[in-house]
């Protein structure tokens, strides 16, 4: 992964989405006690014969025909650690990973101290069961499952076979930074297909499809995530939005394939690619990626020759819906913190450090479908504030004041509601306190463009 300047992407959705993550926890909650493998049990090298013939019933299953065979091999539970880890290296940098941790410290999602690369990988590795390379359009297997969920592994990781033979699914792995949101929903999109053929695989015997589940899958999969799995320790013990984000791919993705389906067919999803989800809004809400409800894009003015030289921007980014909806929910209801996020329409959020004291500074701008949705998330976060913080204390200000503002153990904390937006500013030190009115016009000229316009031609030209 590149770097460009002072600018990183958060790796906590690029990592959250390789291919093969995860889907073991889905797996062994579904698998009863008796079939479920011990460490030491391992299939049968004859295992990889079974690919071609899942491949075709795959092929059949997702009409989607294959193209050219696929390469499989097995991997020692050791093999995989050491890809995962030279991936890992490879895609995001030990500075991205700092600035991508302490963003989640900055926004209260992670402890001080949160060391996330680290857990990440104690995540992929005892989570993984297999997975899809692109680069090498080669399938790999885990070689410690029982057959039954080696099976189920090939199901989902041949669907990202056939995906890439007919969408390239390496256009999709290195996407603009600081479009976290963007890349967790067009990841949604890949993730969750490959989950909907799987379920519809397993529940073929039963005559039975994705779309005969009467509910959305997100509530299925709600109850497999609270099943007592052994193997999924670590993962349960990564604080929420880690472990949330993770997941949203597998859950919320495939929700909106069966929701594409239901109101469509599989040659829906084949549509998508041409012109793929924008926002964790879209996934969140199936029928606004279908009536193409494009989010706002704000870019935020640079402040750093308000603060001073010692102050670097560490990481600028986006949180969406989803993210808003984990930070919030971090501190308040759940059914509060969906009900406020649900209006967004576009952000932007930077991180800010000081070079000398390692003080954090986060600022961001979001704007919402209309005031009063605008007016619910700023009164929603103000709660957020008081309750993150443990020494948070309102500064009393004349009624006509157009913002709030807390001293709090992390430094001032302002918040402004004007029309459909509303600017936060989170570590304000207090001698900058007299720089605000500045830092605010500055930061209230912030750049906000239209949604963009996809035309047919357009959405034609996007399919390989």
């Amino acid at each position: 992964m590149s770097k460009r300047n002072d600018v990183s992407r958060s790796p906590r959705r690029r990592i959250a989405c390789a291919s093969g993550c995860l889907l073991l926890l889905l797996l062994s909650a579904a698998s009863s006690p008796e079939r479920r493998s011990t460490p030491e049990q391992t299939v049968r090298p004859n295992a990889l014969s079974l690919v071609e013939e899942i491949l075709t019933e795959v092929s059949r299953l997702r009409g989607l025909p294959v193209r050219h065979p696929v390469k499989a091999g097995l991997q020692s539970r050791a093999d995989i650690e050491r890809h995962l880890l030279e991936d890992m290296n490879r895609k995001v940098s030990p500075e991205e990973f700092d600035a991508a941790a302490k963003a989640l410290i900055a926004f209260g999602l992670a402890p001080p101290g949160f060391n996330y690369r680290d857990l990440l990988l104690r995540i992929l590795t005892e989570q993984v069961a297999g997975y899809y390379r692109p680069r090498t359009k080669t399938l790999y297997l885990a070689d410690w499952l029982t057959p039954e969920e080696q099976r189920w592994v090939m199901v989902h990781e041949l669907v990202h076979a056939l995906q890439d033979q007919h969408f390239d699914l390496q256009r999709f792995e290195d996407g603009p930074k600081g479009e976290s949101d963007r890349d967790l929903a067009i990841h949604a999109l890949i993730e969750g297909e490959a989950m909907g053929v799987m379920l519809t695989y397993i529940l073929k015997p039963q005559g039975l499809d994705l779309t005969s589940i009467p509910v959305p899958l997100t509530a299925v999969f709600e109850q497999l995530q609270a099943m007592d799995d052994k193997r999924s320790q670590v993962l349960q013990s990564a604080p929420a939005a880690v472990r949330e984000s993770l997941l949203f791919p597998y859950t919320y993705g495939a929700a909106f394939v069966q929701y594409l389906v239901r109101h469509g067919s599989w040659a829906r999803v084949s549509r998508a690619y041409a012109d793929p989800p924008d926002s964790t809004e879209q996934i969140l809400h199936p029928e606004k990626f279908l009536a193409r409800d494009r989010p706002v894009r704000i870019r935020l003015a640079d402040i750093r020759p308000l603060l001073g030289p010692s102050l670097r921007r560490r990481l600028t980014d986006r949180n969406g819906e989803f993210g808003y909806l984990l930070i919030l929910r971090e501190y308040l209801d759940k059914s509060v913190a969906e009900r406020a996020a649900q209006g967004w329409d576009g952000d932007q959020f930077a991180l800010y450090e000081d070079a000398r004291t390692g003080h954090l500074l986060l600022v961001h701008l979001s704007t919402w479908e209309d005031t009063d949705q605008a007016r619910e998330f700023a009164e929603a976060y103000a709660r957020r504030i008081e309750r993150r913080y443990k020494r948070a204390r309102a500064i009393p200000y004349p009624s006509e004041t157009p913002w709030r503002s807390w001293e709090t153990e992390a430094g001032r904390v302002y918040l402004e509601h004007r029309g459909r937006d509303v600017l936060i500013v989170e570590g304000a030190r207090e001698e900058w306190a007299d720089r605000w009115p500045r830092l605010r016009r500055a930061l209230w000229a912030s750049r906000k463009s239209s949604p963009r316009r996809t035309t047919a031609a357009s959405r034609a030209r996007a399919i390989p």
